[in-house]
């Protein structure tokens, strides 16, 4: 049975969350097969809409084939407001499943601070260096809160963690 929700009546819901799942799937069918996203602006600007309003942690896998065309994107995992059990095994076997070659993450910050805890700077260095072993390419990982976003690749931190990766393997 349909609730009220913050006092819009049970039809009004139904219709404003149908709406929003038909504008997502319409984002999603515009950008499959597309040229990759040019900048972390494009992927916020993509993602916003679907993450804004979120009230838990969701993280979202964006597949690329060989020429950095989406041809998928997922949310792999929800977690609470603050918190997000990934786990880079998963998120790899979901990669392969999808014959994809390179990758983009993002999660929201229900808070609204996109600032990158401990536990996302070790994520992503994980990632990094789970999709360097099964030769997947990690482009960004995207923290987005309120209407800001953080992103790895800006930082400079995906290289890093490439270099860190590539320096560990030769030893």
């Amino acid at each position: 049975e349909l609730q009220e929700i913050n006092g819009i009546g049970p039809h009004n819901a139904f219709g404003i969350k149908l709406a929003q799942e038909v504008a997502r799937e319409f984002l999603k069918e515009r950008i499959i097969n597309q040229p990759v996203l040019q900048s972390p602006k494009d992927i916020f600007d993509y993602l916003y809409h679907s993450m804004r309003d979120l009230d838990k942690e969701v993280f979202k896998v964006i597949y690329l084939d060989g020429q950095n065309r989406i041809i998928d994107t997922e949310d792999l995992f929800e977690g609470t407001v603050n918190t997000s059990a990934i786990y880079p095994r998963e998120v790899m076997k979901s990669a392969i499943k999808h014959n994809a070659v390179g990758l983009l993450f993002a999660h929201n910050h229900p808070s609204g601070d996109p600032a990158p805890s401990n536990a996302d700077r070790q994520l992503t260095r994980d990632l990094v260096y789970a999709g360097s072993i099964m030769q997947l390419k990690v482009l960004d990982h995207l923290i987005i809160g309120g209407n800001r976003y953080f992103s790895f690749a800006e930082d400079g931190q995906i290289s890093k963690f490439e270099l860190d990766f590539l320096g560990q393997k030769r030893v």
